[in-house]
């Protein structure tokens, strides 16, 4: 009897002393999870405290032109900028391949309006480089070559000459020329399409256009009292020339009246009359 009271006994001390061992492990495992939960928070805390700051740096530096904002780096890792870190600068476009550039005075005026007389005067007394277009053509006639008659024919007929011919030939002369002063390019551009080639082509705007505004019978008169062998100075020709002018060119002198280029000039005058106002122009220019 006394020996199965005992085993009760000790029976009952083991079952307390387990449930007391569960009770402490449930206990330990509360503070641990306890442990867990507070360490994430903290972990999560710090992670978007992180966040939060890196935000604030982000905007920073984009503010102040040395980054752009990005995606902020994952939680527990570590933003670093270097105090002399410099973004690279942005790579320069390529240049064109450079066009030898001039400086260009367009003289326009109808055929005998004085263009010619006061472009050399112009040449003496400032140096500057003369180009006649006509000039150039009449060389280029003289040549022999098929487009040389060509072109003596259109001439003839009073017609236009193709562009492309034109501008290689003043452009030929202004390369070869090696000056640095503007050209007095006469008598070109002829017509809207002329000029709009002549800018592609050689990438140039006028500094200047003068022209010379003068009346038809006037010009009429110079040009038939000149004498100077020329093909085109016959009235039948000169009357076409003056058709085209009016046409072809006068559109081209509004186009750059347009843009503040053109200065006009009275040419029902002396020559010195003329002269005196070109002169006071260049002095300006």
């Amino acid at each position: 009897m006394a020996r199965a009271r005992l085993a009760q006994a000790v029976a009952s001390l083991v079952k307390q002393a387990a449930a007391g061992s569960r009770a402490a492990q449930l206990q330990g495992a509360a503070s641990t999870l306890g442990a867990a939960t507070t360490s994430s928070t903290g972990f999560a805390a710090r992670g978007a405290s992180k966040q939060f700051l890196w935000a604030k740096v982000s905007l920073g530096f984009a503010a102040a032109g040395l980054m752009t904002v990005a995606e902020p780096p994952s939680a527990g890792c570590t933003a670093t900028v270097a105090a002399d870190a410099k973004v690279p600068p942005k790579a320069a476009a390529p240049a064109p391949e450079a066009a030898q550039r001039h400086k260009v005075v367009f003289v326009l005026g109808g055929p005998g309006s004085g263009k010619g007389t006061q472009c050399a005067r112009l040449v003496q007394e400032f140096g500057l480089e003369h180009l006649s277009a006509g000039d150039l053509l009449r060389e280029h006639m003289k040549s022999g070559s098929t487009e040389g008659q060509m072109v003596a024919d259109m001439i003839k007929n009073g017609q236009i000459v193709p562009s492309h011919v034109t501008i290689s030939l003043l452009q030929r002369a202004m390369d070869e020329s090696g000056s640095t002063k503007p050209f007095l390019i006469d008598g070109f551009p002829r017509n809207e399409e002329n000029r709009g080639q002549f800018e592609k082509q050689t990438g140039i705007l006028p500094e200047l256009v003068l022209f010379f505004d003068c009346p038809e019978e006037v010009m009429e008169r110079r040009l038939l009292g000149r004498n100077e062998g020329r093909t085109d100075d016959n009235i039948e020709t000169i009357r076409k020339r003056f058709k085209v002018f009016i046409e072809s060119t006068v559109p081209v002198v509004e186009h750059y009246e347009q843009q503040g280029r053109v200065a006009r000039i009275n040419a029902d005058r002396g020559a010195d009359d003329i002269y005196k106002e070109v002169c006071r122009l260049f002095l300006e220019f």
